[in-house]
């Protein structure tokens, strides 16, 4: 007689069964429609195959296709079934690792005879995807050994060197110990992978794949070339049509294509790539932008600096700059003899530098520094995107000095008064993100950053917006709060960050003279936002007859918008409007706007 065991569930509850009970088969004992909706479990916080044995005493939940976790199983198992119909259009293909990511997956290739695939493939790519997805084939997990590993991989060279890197102690996606994991579909496929899968490629056919790419091995530009191609999976038809939707809206949207269109910028050739010009009408935007915000900063108690773009190495040198950041940084001009000059990635050390242009008292405090920064940043040509990612941008970029006892009423006027700018440019759905200690790469003690940490959580809880972490995603010299907005499609996008600094006063050698005629080190906090990095979302400002202006989320509202994009606005509003669209187009006065 099979024994009993018990498990328990996510609303507190136990459940008896019977020894040997599966994921699939408890899900089918509390009803079919979960059952139906199933893709894995979760065991004691790790997921699993709904095949599953469940041992007794485990903490048990069923994980379905329609929450976030559930169709990332659903993505990882389609981009299994797309690997897998490549071997077959492609026999001698060579498939390297096939992750989820945001909305999507991917995986790549390296196709025999030096071959690409082309937009044209896709389509044939998804038929046999069908056929495979058609045959409702089991998705059978095993565990190997390094040595069988390699056996089983012997003609896959990526594969073996992901399971090679294993048995050298490095930490891998795909595998993890001294044992590795595969997934079999077919006795013509088997791919290594860390699982877990939907029961069987019947589950999955709500995909689309979407374009094709070149992407290095481990993103090292001197390893192979691979063919990369991406695609997107959902629980459902409707939700598959809902995201494609949004693609739609999100091109239709797409600043590069309204910048060239409205006339508002450009990226000449003859400057170089991510180096945006900005045309009248959209340095027209850039004017009103920055009058409001400088108006709306000196009405809050800061102090206009300027600084200039270039420096010499030392002032990077310790800033930490060099130490931490130079692969993202211009490479340096010599100049005066040999001095090494470079652009500057970041105001922070400039602001630092007026603070310590003479001795500063508590009655000084705080000092709240503010300008509209132009920096540079040596991004890798393959990620850059109109006004999304640039090798050069204007940051509305502050710094407050202050004191230790100031430190948390300056946190939480600070985002406050970064709330209220955002919600006068038209946005209101924000979260919070607040991001800690990179591993590795961070100056300071354990305890500094967990002060600042700490403070800086405190602080976005008193919003009463939802906080997210993100754990090892912080600056090397400090924490920070990042404001996230949702566009009208919703799609998030980082708007403002907060970053709480003990390190660079201390570099620095910051001090102030206290009331007990004493010297201490000052706080410094960072506000940084982008003041001319777009957005594609979309919001109506004033616009050449005939056309809505869509600027930059946040950016440049004039007037409220509706879920459309489309102005919302009174009287006395409208008039302004109308003000600022002849400035834009230059129309003169009497004739109709």
């Amino acid at each position: 007689m099979p024994g009993v065991i018990s498990v328990g569930l996510p609303d507190g509850s136990t459940r008896e069964l019977a020894e040997g009970t599966t994921g699939a088969e408890l899900a089918q004992s509390i009803g079919s429609r979960l059952a139906k909706a199933a893709v894995v479990a979760t065991v004691d916080g790790q997921e699993v195959d709904l095949g599953t044995v469940l041992p007794d005493g485990a903490k048990v939940s069923i994980v379905t296709a329609d929450t976030d976790a559930g169709r990332e199983v659903l993505r990882h198992s389609t981009a299994h079934v797309m690997a897998q119909a490549v071997r077959r259009l492609w026999p001698g293909a060579k498939y390297a690792i096939g992750p989820v990511i945001e909305n999507g997956f991917y995986y790549d290739f390296e196709l025999p005879d030096g071959a690409h695939f082309s937009d044209d493939d896709l389509g044939r790519i998804e038929e046999e995807m069908r056929v495979i997805i058609e045959e409702d084939q089991p998705f059978v997990r095993h565990e190997h050994d390094l040595e069988e590993g390699l056996e089983i991989f012997a003609d896959q060279p990526f594969k073996e060197e992901i399971i090679r890197a294993v048995g050298s102690g490095a930490d891998e996606v795909d595998a993890a110990g001294m044992v590795v994991s595969t997934y079999r579909n077919s006795d013509a496929f088997i791919d290594l992978c860390r699982g877990p899968h939907v029961p069987s490629t019947g589950r999955l056919g709500h995909f689309k794949l979407m374009r094709v790419a070149g992407a290095y091995w481990r993103g090292d530009e001197k390893r192979e070339q691979l063919q990369r191609i991406y695609g997107t999976a959902w629980e459902s038809e409707k939700a598959l049509a809902a995201h494609l939707h949004q693609l739609e809206e999100a091109e239709r949207r797409d600043h590069r294509k309204l910048g060239a269109e409205l006339d508002l910028f450009s990226f000449p050739e003859e400057i170089g790539s991510g180096l945006a010009v900005f045309h009248p009408k959209g340095g027209t935007i850039r004017r009103l932008m920055e009058e409001y915000s400088r108006q709306r900063h000196v009405e809050a108690g800061y102090d206009f600096v300027n600084s200039p773009h270039i420096a010499k190495s030392h002032l990077f040198e310790v800033s930490g700059h060099l130490d931490w950041f130079a692969d993202g940084m211009y490479p340096p001009m010599e100049l005066d003899g040999g001095t090494q000059y470079y652009l500057k990635p970041m105001n922070c050390p400039f602001h630092i530098l007026v603070y310590q242009s003479h001795q500063r008292s508590y009655r000084e405090l705080p000092m709240r520094l503010f300008e509209f920064g132009s920096v540079y940043r040596y991004e890798k040509s393959g990620v850059l995107q109109g006004l999304t990612r640039v090798r050069g941008m204007t940051q509305d970029d502050a710094h407050i000095f202050c004191t230790r006892e100031q430190m948390d009423t300056e946190l939480v006027r600070t985002l406050h008064f970064v709330l209220d700018l955002l919600r006068d440019y038209g946005l209101n759905d924000f979260y919070l993100e607040l991001s800690t200690k990179p591993p590795g790469k961070a100056v300071g003690s354990d305890e500094e950053w967990e002060v600042a940490t700490e403070a800086l959580r405190v602080t976005a809880l008193e919003m009463g917006l939802d906080l997210v972490m993100d754990e090892g995603g912080g600056a090397f010299y400090g924490p920070k709060i990042s404001v996230q907005a949702r566009d009208a499609i919703g799609r998030t996008w980082q708007m403002s960050t907060i970053q709480l600094d003990f390190q660079l006063p201390q570099r620095f050698e910051l001090e102030y003279v206290g009331a007990d005629n004493e010297r201490h080190r000052p706080i410094m906090l960072e506000i940084v936002g982008q003041e001319h990095r777009g957005h594609d979302e979309p919001q109506d400002v004033v616009g050449p007859s005939g056309h809505r202006l869509q600027q930059a989320a946040g950016h440049a509202d004039l007037a409220p918008v509706d879920s459309h994009g489309y102005v919302l606005c009174d009287p006395v509003d409208r008039a302004a409007l109308l003000a600022a669209r002849r400035q834009l187009n230059r129309i003169p006065p009497g004739q109709r706007a």
